[in-house]
């Protein structure tokens, strides 16, 4: 028979797994916390330590193994842990208040001084779904540790990289004093996963309960998440995006069509937040395609939105304008002072260029008598200095000279 091998995915088996077989640890995560311990030395210095979602017991096996002897070290999960030597074990959900009521039977008037949290969710598929729970869990972790944790205690924590992180690491630097982000060598290269350490707890009095609600920390304040349009008439002005993608929208090219251009209020926004105009919708192929005012040229425009110049985008939008008086959605206007909005601003456009044209001229007339000024300022001093070197004045009279108004 051929000899079969053991698939592993992603390396599992590498050498931190056969490691953790060599010591009889429950599992290779347990390297984890031996590094972060060897980086910050937490463990030696505590009596009494937390750690919440802590199924199979790797981590609870390191810290029974380096802690002082007595310590009292608790271990919470929702899957049940094999019993370890001096190590207390419960089965709850840590988001439950029956939780917090175990862990307050089982203190009773002590103080943790580090709390652990290496939990995550079941990861699958839906990788945005995943990142929210676990940083759900993270906020429920500290919120447990914000109760049993002793002032200048350690709270240790897993986080996903996503979008909550930066919400995470605020609310952290709230509650301690220094918060550090760091990936033990254990941690797997291709996983997302980092750990946040943070030390010196502040020992609040009160908390706003706001503070630790996900609903809260997590919502979506920030309308400079969206994405921001172009100016196509003023390029130049555009600001980098540091963001990434819109939320839902994970595209590069967008494409609208023709036909809802037509009848969009604002063009100009259009014109700069999209990629091409199609042709595909009924309205687009028989008012659009099948109108005279459609040429080879607007087609082509069409095509791609993001190479064009100032006189394509005002032939666009004298386009849409002619398609509009074609179709009846305006009304051709009887006198001048009548003109509609889309005449009046494709019509500005020329007067607008011509006053920016006028002040930067003029900002640059000026900056040039500017320096002309300045040239014959230096040139009176330096003649002031040369004369009273051939002692042709005295040196009070440079303070005379430079009293007088320039030019």
């Amino acid at each position: 028979m051929g000899k079969t091998q053991k698939k592993t995915g992603k390396g599992r088996l590498d050498k931190y797994y056969h490691m953790a077989k060599e010591q009889g640890y429950r599992a290779r995560s347990a390297f984890k916390l031996v590094q972060l311990n060897k980086k910050y030395n937490f463990l030696e210095r505590s009596k009494v330590l937390i750690d919440l979602c802590a199924a199979p017991g790797g981590w609870l096996q390191v810290a029974s193994k380096i802690m002082p002897v007595n310590s009292l070290i608790v271990g919470v999960d929702l899957a049940a842990i094999r019993p370890l030597p001096n190590v207390i074990t419960h089965v709850d959900d840590i988001t439950t208040e029956k939780c917090r009521a175990t862990l307050r039977s089982t203190l009773k008037t002590w103080k943790a001084d580090v709390v652990l949290h290496d939990g995550a969710p079941n990861v699958g598929s839906a990788w945005v779904q995943d990142a929210f729970t676990q940083s759900e869990l993270v906020l429920q972790s500290l919120k447990l540790a914000t109760e049993f944790l002793n002032k200048g205690g350690w709270f240790v924590t897993k986080v996903f990289r996503s979008k909550d992180y930066n919400n995470l690491m605020w609310v952290f630097q709230q509650l301690f004093r220094k918060v550090e982000a760091t990936k033990p060598p254990s941690s797997r290269n291709v996983s997302a996963e980092i750990f946040v350490v943070c030390r010196d707890f502040l020992a609040p009095k009160k908390i706003d309960p706001k503070f630790l609600d996900p609903k809260h920390v997590f919502s979506d304040v920030d309308a400079g998440m969206l994405a921001q349009p172009i100016d196509v008439f003023h390029p130049e002005k555009k600001k980098r995006q540091r963001e990434g993608y819109e939320d839902g929208n994970y595209t590069l090219h967008k494409t609208m069509d023709a036909w809802e251009f037509i009848t969009n209020p604002e063009p100009v926004t259009v014109l700069g937040s999209i990629n091409q105009l199609s042709f595909e919708s009924d309205e687009s192929r028989d008012k659009l395609l099948k109108s005279a005012e459609t040429t080879d040229e607007i087609k082509v425009c069409c095509e791609d939105l993001k190479v064009l110049g100032k006189k394509d985008f005002k032939s666009l939008l004298k386009w849409r304008l002619s398609i509009r008086l074609q179709v009846g959605l305006d009304k051709k206007p009887d006198s001048k002072p009548a003109e509609s909005k889309e005449t009046i601003e494709v019509s500005a456009l020329d007067d607008i260029e011509a006053v920016e044209e006028q002040a930067t001229a003029a900002a640059t007339e000026e900056s040039r008598m500017d320096r002309v000024r300045r040239r014959q300022k230096n040139e009176r001093v330096q003649k002031q200095v040369q004369r009273m070197q051939l002692g042709m004045i005295i040196p009070t009279d440079i303070g005379l000279e430079q009293d007088e108004p320039d030019g």
